[in-house]
């Protein structure tokens, strides 16, 4: 992560900590009812006119969630995904998630916790003792960005074409600072997708459809050098005096972030996995709160969220070299009575994180 990043992240911390969920109902205004997501679809809460106002201010493009009670509600869609094919963004679409990723990395390891295969305590030192420090350095640690590790976000020469090249990559260009607080790196989670890996025997996007995919029926989440051909993959850009400026993201670089980066999926998907995480279908009540709860007063990063005083999860995503394009916003409270996803793949006149929590606001 460069020292902007690292930057920028700091002012996020600060700000989760400000997030709050607010009280109403969205208003009729154009919107596209799910009837795809799993689960019952509430029909009666629309995409509202001051909602429509407030993204039609900052060039988004994308796609938006409200989630209402424990089920999405409707879905906005906004601009194109390709503008060369004239593609429209839809509830079907792949985006590269980033940072969300890192949700789906601690829940396999929340599983595995779970099934007596590790624990917070087990150290890193018994799946890749060549990391420095390695020994010094428990599971609880990586999920919260807490193990001293520290490594660039930088695309590697080549694209990395297995799990272990990924792997092998983070093993010899990690460092170690021995500072215990937090330090938000992709290393980490590298690392947690490696130890997945070796736990089950199969690479991390088997065990995620194993475990994730198929029991919950999501049909639009792929590793990305496997995306079927003929799917509607969602391009970036960036707005400057005009929208729909390309700004590609690098497959190199994508290739190296097993586990923190690496997977392309619908919005509906993300969907259907953010509610089965807190209502027990992919963990357990306790597990949940387990995996999520605060490491201190000091601290809100835990198992891929940031946690508000609240309660609420955050995450926030984007790569760090492309950061005028693809960006993944969440926010929910624990019990999901109100929460915002948000797929972009242009940059917006506000910070994501702004424009999720106004959004929240209006719920």
């Amino acid at each position: 992560m460069h020292k902007r990043t690292k930057k920028w992240w700091a002012a996020v911390i600060g700000a989760i900590t400000l997030v709050c969920a607010g009280a109403g109902l969205w208003h009729t205004v154009r919107s596209q009812p799910l009837s795809t997501l799993a689960g019952p679809v509430q029909r009666s809460l629309k995409l509202g006119p001051t909602i429509d106002r407030l993204v039609g201010n900052t060039h988004f493009k994308g796609m938006i969630i409200a989630i209402r009670q424990g089920k999405v509600a409707v879905v906005g869609h906004y601009g194109e995904a390709d503008t060369t094919l004239h593609e429209p963004n839809s509830a079907d679409a792949l985006f590269p998630i980033a940072s969300m990723e890192k949700t789906m990395t601690a829940t396999l390891v929340a599983q595995l916790i779970r099934e007596g295969k590790l624990n917070y305590n087990t150290r890193l030192s018994k799946f890749y003792p060549a990391v420095p420090g390695s020994s010094d350095i428990t599971i609880r640690e990586l999920l919260n960005h807490t193990s001293g590790l520290f490594m660039d976000e930088i695309a590697p020469d080549q694209e990395l074409t297995s799990d272990a090249a990924a792997i092998n990559y983070t093993v010899h260009n990690v460092t170690n600072t021995k500072d215990k607080q937090f330090s938000y790196t992709n290393a980490n989670f590298v690392l947690l997708a490696g130890i997945v890996d070796q736990i089950t025997g199969q690479t991390f996007y088997q065990a995620l459809k194993q475990r994730v995919l198929d029991p919950l029926k999501m049909a639009h989440t792929f590793d990305a050098q496997h995306i079927p051909h003929g799917s509607v993959v969602a391009q970036g850009y960036q707005f400057t005096d005009k929208d729909y400026v390309p700004e590609v993201l690098d497959p190199k670089l994508v290739s190296s972030l097993l586990g923190t980066g690496s997977i392309y999926m619908s919005i509906t998907d993300m969907a259907t996995f953010q509610l089965a995480l807190s209502d027990g279908r992919l963990l357990t009540r306790p597990q949940f709160v387990e995996l999520t709860q605060r490491p201190s007063p000091d601290s809100s990063y835990s198992g891929g969220f940031f946690i508000g005083d609240n309660n609420n999860r955050v995450v926030v995503g984007m790569y760090d070299d492309f950061p005028n394009s693809f960006k993944t916003y969440f926010q929910a409270d624990q019990r999901n009575t109100a929460g915002v996803l948000i797929f972009a793949n242009e940059s917006t006149g506000m910070n994501i994180q702004d424009l999720g929590e106004q959004i929240m606001g209006v719920l």
